[in-house]
């Protein structure tokens, strides 16, 4: 119940992973991953599991022309994170293009993983797709936004697009949520919607917001950067620029519960 919230949060470190996503090129993506985390995480403490959020479809992009052969890949990049989990004791939160085959036919979904040490935890399939990109012709939509349950806390997740829709945010935060992340490619023409909308989602929410956004230039767009940490009464508590950047910040466990003390917009269910 979110109303007897405990003074706890599933991590009590955050960051994120911001990147130039390269197209279809997941050698380079995993690369640009495993040289961040190594300088992310060189002064911290790995005595605590931390939770590192990375941008949307940050191994291959929006890579439709190949998507087939791409999607196939994922089992083995997941067990690279897995191992970049396990090396430096962190759970990366980032979206990948997920295959999903039965007597229907084969679909793909743009699902955010949570990958810890010992493998991955928990994924949340994107619910809202973007009609400009044509994510609406390669991808189906996720049909049920549950945060994932991990063994220290249920974690709510959107993918990129869904930041649009407050009502998923909300449905997570009352099954318990305390820390949302938010895995995206959002272009830098709407820079404003993306920073004024992600403190509004930990304001209404009342919790802590992880948002990893992707940089550089696809094609003819750009995308924004400005990755975001903002605590849950809305205070920015570290942002990135427009270029690659990382920075990771320790979490107040018992700040959600003071906010929501004051007074509680998140009612249970």
């Amino acid at each position: 119940m979110t109303s007897d919230i405990s003074n706890t949060l599933p991590f009590d470190y955050a960051a994120y992973l911001q990147i130039d996503v390269r197209l279809a090129d997941i050698d380079a993506n995993l690369s640009q991953v495993k040289n961040g985390l190594v300088a992310l995480t060189a002064d911290r403490s790995r005595e605590s599991l931390g939770l590192v959020a990375i941008p949307e479809l940050w191994a291959t992009g929006f890579a439709y022309n190949d998507l087939p052969n791409l999607a196939g890949r994922m089992p083995s990049v997941l067990e690279a994170i897995q191992e970049l989990a396990a090396e430096h004791n962190i759970c990366l939160a980032g979206s990948l293009p997920e295959t999903a085959t039965d007597s229907a036919g084969t679909r793909y979904y743009n699902t955010l993983y949570l990958v810890g040490p010992d493998g991955i935890i928990g994924s949340y399939r994107k619910q809202h797709l973007f009609p400009p990109m044509q994510e609406d012709t390669f991808f189906s939509p996720g049909k049920n936004p549950q945060p994932i349950e991990t063994p220290w806390g249920p974690v709510a997740c959107l993918v990129c697009y869904d930041l649009r829709f407050p009502e998923l945010v909300r449905c997570q935060a009352t099954r318990g949520a305390t820390i949302l992340v938010i895995a995206a490619q959002w272009p830098l023409k709407r820079k404003e919607h993306w920073q004024t909308l992600v403190r509004a989602r930990a304001i209404e929410n009342q919790i802590y917001v992880i948002a990893a956004n992707r940089c550089g230039t696809t094609s003819d767009t750009s995308f924004a950067g400005h990755s975001m940490i903002v605590s849950p009464d809305g205070e920015v508590l570290c942002q990135a620029g427009t270029e690659e950047e990382s920075a990771g910040i320790d979490l107040d466990p018992g700040l959600v519960k003071e906010v929501r003390s004051r007074f509680n917009t998140v009612l249970p269910e």
